[in-house]
C-alpha cells in the first residue's frame, strides 16, 4: 500500500509540475495593462485674470442661508455616494470666478499664476456632515458657483486602486429666505472627473 502511494504521487508530481510552470511562465509574458482612463494629455495653461471683486455682491446688505446635499450616482457599484466631511466653496461671480468656471470646470484646463488674496478670502467655506449635507448662514444674497470635490478609491483587475470621482461645481443666485441647492451628477466638471 505504501508503495502505491508513493507511486501515485510521483506521477502526479510530474504532471504538476510542469502544469506550474505554464500557468507561470502565461502569467509573466503577458503584459501589464493600464486602465486607459487614467491617461490624459497634458492640460493647457491658461493665464489668471485680474480679481476685479464681485460687485453684486459687495453692494447688497441683504443676508440669506443656503443648505444642500453633495452626491452622485455611482455608476461603477450602483447606489448613491454622499460627500461625507467635505469642504464646499461658495464664490461670489465675478471675472475671476468665471473665468475658474468656464476654463478649469468646463473646458479642463489649468489656470497659471496665483490667485488674488482678497478672492481667496471672499469666498464661503462649509464642511459637510456625515451625509454630505452643508449649510451656509448669513451670506449676502447674489449670485455664487458653489463648489465641492468628490472622490473615492476603487478596485479594478488590471490597474489595481483607482480614484473616481472629481470637482462638482454650477452656478447658483441666492433670494432672501432659505435656498437648497445639492451638488450631484449634474454638476461634474467633466475635465477633472472620472
Amino acid at each position: 500500500m505504501n508503495f502505491s502511494i508513493h507511486f501515485a504521487g510521483k506521477h502526479l508530481l510530474r504532471f504538476i509540475v510542469p502544469a506550474a510552470a505554464l500557468v507561470l511562465a502565461g502569467c509573466s509574458s503577458s503584459p501589464v495593462k493600464k486602465d486607459r482612463f487614467l491617461e490624459h494629455a497634458p492640460r493647457k495653461q491658461v493665464q489668471r485674470v485680474a480679481y476685479n471683486g464681485s460687485p453684486d455682491v459687495a453692494a447688497t446688505q441683504a443676508k440669506t442661508m443656503l443648505v444642500g446635499q453633495v452626491h452622485i450616482h455611482d455608476r461603477v457599484n450602483g447606489g448613491v455616494r454622499t460627500g461625507a466631511y467635505l469642504d464646499v466653496v461658495l464664490n461670489p461671480v465675478s471675472a475671476a470666478s468665471n473665468q475658474w468656471y468656464q476654463e478649469v470646470c468646463r473646458a479642463g484646463k489649468v489656470l497659471n499664476g496665483q490667485p488674488d488674496q482678497r478672492y481667496v478670502r471672499n469666498a464661503f467655506q462649509a464642511k459637510t456632515n456625515d451625509y454630505g449635507q452643508f449649510v451656509f448662514t448669513n451670506v449676502p444674497v447674489g449670485e455664487y458657483y458653489l463648489t465641492s470635490r468628490l472622490y473615492w478609491i476603487d478596485t479594478k483587475p488590471m490597474s489595481g486602486p483607482v480614484e473616481y470621482g472629481g470637482l462638482l461645481s454650477k452656478k447658483i443666485s441666492l433670494v432672501a429666505g432659505t435656498n437648497a441647492f445639492d451638488l450631484n451628477d449634474t454638476d461634474k466638471c467633466h475635465g477633472y472627473f472620472h
